[in-house]
This record gives C-alpha cells, structure tokens and sequence, in this order.
C-alpha cells in the first residue's frame, strides 16, 4: 500500500528540509522500547459466539467472567523530529510497532436461516438451509495464535498504516511566529480527549495572540479522524474542531470548544453494535428455543454479528474546558460539553434487506479534577459524567423514543480508572477505540479520588479509587458497576530505563451478571535513547 500524496509530500518535506535549512538545521533522533506482562482475570465479557454443535449462540455467561488471560506484549518507537530556518520550520517523523502481542480470534463459521431448526439457524450447506445466503459469525472455535499489533492482525495493521503515527511539517508565521500552520499526520485532541484524541491526517492552525497582544490562542484543525489512511468513503468523512482559550499564565487556561464531524464510513453505528447485541441475547435467554421470538432473536444477532453496522452520521459538540491555578497548591480543571446530531444505521437482517432507522443523538459530558500538592505527594478528587441511554431496540419495545441520549466520542481516549477505562501504566500506548461511554453504551458516572507520592527521586508512587456507576439501568436490573482501586509504581534507577508496576482490581456489583473480583496485574520496563 502507498501512502497517500499529500502525506507522501509531507514525509518528502520532513526528510528533505535538514538539507534545505543548511547548517541552520537541527534534527533529533528518538527511540524506544515498552516490554510488558500483563495478568487479567475475571473481565466481564460481552463478546458473543456461534456454537456450531448446537447452532445456537452461547449467551449463558454474556457479561460474566471472560477466561484468564497473562500475555507478554512490546511497542517499538523511533522518529526524527527537528527544526529549521530559526525555529520556524519544524518536522517530525515517527512510526511505531503498535503493542505487538499473540492472540487467538474466534474461528469464523458460516450460518444461514433454516426453519427446520429450533434455533432459527443451521450451518451454511445443511440441508436445511434456506437459500444460498451465508452470514459469517464468530464461533466458539478457536483460532490459531496470530502475531497482532493493536488487537488486529499485524498485517491488517501494516497495510492500513504503514506503522506510520507522525509526520507532519509545521512552519510559524507573523511577528514572534505567533501563528504556526501544520500540515500531515499528527495526533489531534478536541475536547480534552473526550472527543478526539488519536493521530489524524489533515491540517491545524494554532495563533498565540498573546505573543503580539490579547492573551488568546486560538486553533482550528481539519482532519480525517481514524489512524488508518483515509480512502472510499473515508475520504468524505472529515472532523472540524475549534478552540479559544484565554491564557493568564504558562499553565493555565480556560475556554470553549466547538467541533464537527460528518462521517460516511459506518464508524458511529458501529459504536451501537454492543448495545444491539445485548437486546437480542437478553431476549435469547428469557425465550426457549423454537420459539418465534426465539428465532427471530437469533436471526437478527447472527445478522448483527455477520456485518458492519452500515450507516452515515451528522454530529456536533460545544462546551468549555480549562486548568487554573488556585493557590496554596491547588489546582482545578474541568471539561463540560453538549452532543447533538442525527444518525442514521442500515441494521443488517439474515436474508432481508436492512432495515433504516434514525437516531438522534443528544448527549451530555461533565468532568470536574482537583489536585493539592502536599510538598513530595498530592491528593486529588474527580468526578466524571458522560451521559448514557437504553439501546435503540430495547427503546422501540418498550415504546420509548429512539433517540440516543449517551455522549459518543469519534476516538475518546479517558483514563480516569484502569481497569474500566484502560488508563495506567501501559495506557500511552494503548489502542483508542471508538466505543459508546460505559458498558453498551449505558454511561458511567465515576466519582473518585487520587494519591501520588514521590518518596525519592526516580520514584513515584501513584494510587487512585472510583464508585463506578451506569446512566441507566443495565440488562440485569442494577446501575451499580463497582468500586474499582488502582496502585502503580514507576522506578527510574536512569534517565534511559524505568521498571513499571501496576495492580487493579474491581469489585462487580448488580450491573453485572457475575460478583467474582476482576483484576489486572502488570509488569513493565521502558527503555528509551538518552
């Protein structure tokens, strides 16, 4: 796969502007290297599969305790970044393995309609079959071991990406450079990540108006949001985001944000895959086999889990966000936002067309963080809000609007706990996913408090606690996920190397269909050039 012409010219520019710039230039080489062994159990687990013995999905343990897992993983980094011309002309290049690890996949196997099976479905090429259609859906086979990067096959990942997470030039403009531009791919952040924050291709404004007079600064960015290269239509799939600050000092700020995002790709009904799923596997487990409901359930999970959700969508955010100093060592931060939008889905149906359905989208954030510095350690509390609602089908049966009033994300990357939102010490790495806030898009409302201490140099020891509880009440009845608590230490015996620690656990509540603790234990070391 080539990279696309405007990153190619990017790439060239990066490379080509030392030798341009003269002695002028300056340019930087870095690397590294994360290893880590990673130990989780009891982590609830909605994945759905297709026994086919039985020709029925597995639904017994659906948000239960998914099996063991401990496995090794690394991330290798290198890139160049540099600047030229007094600073104006800046660069950088930088590609990564993404964290690399084995994984099994579920084997896939091929379903069709039958109406000589109790269940609805029969394995493709039974005699039962209806018709030539096959429906691939994941089994309870499993795979053999493949080598992936960022959960995917590591080819998959090589041909979407190239491994190629930055390369971008920036050039400043005006008295005092006080207006850089930026072109290529870089990572981009909007609304505090809780809407964006992932590497993306596109352009970026930035105008530091406090350099020739008002203490503004001001950024505009247009982008193509995934990390993939964009093509089809990923191309007519791009996000808008603007950002105004008033800047009283170097660490403090406090303003608004806007973005927009128009997306042709499917990416946004997908976000409602697991809250569809989760309708059709409830009605499973309170329906017997043979059943028309039973069949009819069947049918639309084997659909549901056989294709992408197809559909395009229009979404819009506004909100506030800032960091201000407070005295005496505190410090306050916060993040508020509102989502409005349509979408719109084509859901997938065993041998019918899809089926269309509108959804509005009215969302709402919150998130409040303090901090008080205590000399060598620090206390701290947070509270965060992002709206969630009842799946869409689960809506339309019990005669409630269908419209959606969770607060959705393009690429969110939050981190205020470990195990339930993917933070802690491997959390810079970790795949950004796009997913619908809390579990099947029910919200979360987590309110907690944080501890760190730095004993000695080269140590620090950090220590965080949450209530984590659901917008809406789950599939079994209860809104309670768990009180989670996190502890992680980092080591620096050097400025090139440091050992990592970290332990989790969580403690599952009526949410959830299962009350055993589910834990992460991780063990680290990084490396990277001087």
């Amino acid at each position: 796969m080539r990279a696309p012409a405007p990153l190619a010219a990017v790439l060239a520019l990066a490379l080509a502007a030392p030798a341009l710039a003269g002695d002028d230039a300056e340019v930087r080489g870095r690397a590294l290297l994360h290893l880590r062994l990673t130990d989780v159990r009891n982590l609830p687990d909605g994945e759905v599969l297709f026994d086919p013995t039985t020709r029925s999905f597995a639904v017994q343990n659906y948000l239960g305790p998914g099996p063991s897992e401990s496995y090794a993983s690394s991330v290798v980094s290198a890139g160049l970044d540099g600047s030229a011309f007094s600073d104006r002309l800046r660069f950088a290049l930088t590609a990564d393995t993404g964290e690399v690890r084995r994984m099994r996949f579920p084997r896939t196997a091929y379903a069709c309609r039958s109406d000589l099976s109790p269940t609805g479905l029969d394995l493709a090429g039974s005699p039962g079959c209806m018709g030539a259609l096959r429906v691939p859906v994941p089994s309870t086979l499993p795979g053999p071991a493949e080598l992936t990067s960022n959960l995917r096959p590591i080819a998959e990942e090589a041909e979407a990406t190239l491994f190629v997470r930055e390369a971008f030039v920036a050039v400043g403009l005006g008295r005092a450079a006080f207006a850089t531009l930026r072109a290529g791919r870089k990572r981009m952040v909007v609304g505090d990540g809780f809407v964006y924050d992932d590497y993306g291709l596109g352009v970026e404004a930035d105008l530091d108006l406090g350099a020739i007079g008002p203490p503004l600064d001001v950024a505009l960015a247009a982008f193509y949001p995934p990390r993939d290269f964009p093509t089809g239509t990923g191309l007519r799939s791009p996000l808008l985001a603007l950002r105004v600050d008033f800047v009283p000092s170097l660490f403090e700020h406090a303003g608004i944000f806007a973005a927009f995002a128009h997306d042709e790709t499917g990416s946004v009904p997908e976000l409602f895959r697991s809250a569809s799923i989760e309708s059709q596997v409830m009605r499973l487990r309170g329906t017997a086999p043979g059943s028309p409901e039973y069949v009819a359930a069947s049918r639309i999970l084997a659909a549901t889990l056989g294709r992408r959700l197809e559909g395009s969508s229009n979404l819009a955010w506004a909100g506030t966000s800032g960091h201000l100093l407070l005295g005496g060592g505190h410090e306050a931060s916060w993040t508020a936002a509102l989502l409005a939008g349509r979408i719109h889905l084509l859901v997938p149906q065993v041998g019918l067309p899809p089926r269309e359905v509108d959804v509005g989208a009215l969302g709402k954030l919150v998130s409040l963080r303090w901090r008080k510095a205590l000399g060598a350690a620090s206390v701290g509390g947070f509270f965060l809000w992002l709206s969630g609602d009842l799946p869409p089908e689960e809506k339309v049966r019990l005669g409630l609007s269908r419209d959606y009033r969770g607060f959705l994300g393009v690429a969110p990357y939050v981190t205020a706990t470990n195990l339930f939102f993917l933070g802690g010490v491997s959390e810079s790495f970790a795949a950004r996913q796009a997913t619908a806030p809390g579990v099947n898009a029910r919200g979360v409302i987590a309110p907690g408090l944080t501890a760190s201490w730095d004993p000695v140099t080269g140590l620090a020891l950090d220590a965080k606690g949450a209530l984590l509880l659901a917008d809406e009440v789950g599939p079994f009845g209860g809104r309670v996920y768990g009180p989670e608590v996190d502890v992680s230490a980092t080591w620096a015996p050097a400025s090139w190397i440091s050992v990592v620690a970290e332990g989790d656990a969580l403690w599952p509540v009526d949410f959830f269909d299962s009350r055993r603790t589910v834990t992460k234990l991780v063990l680290g070391v990084n490396l990277v050039t001087p």
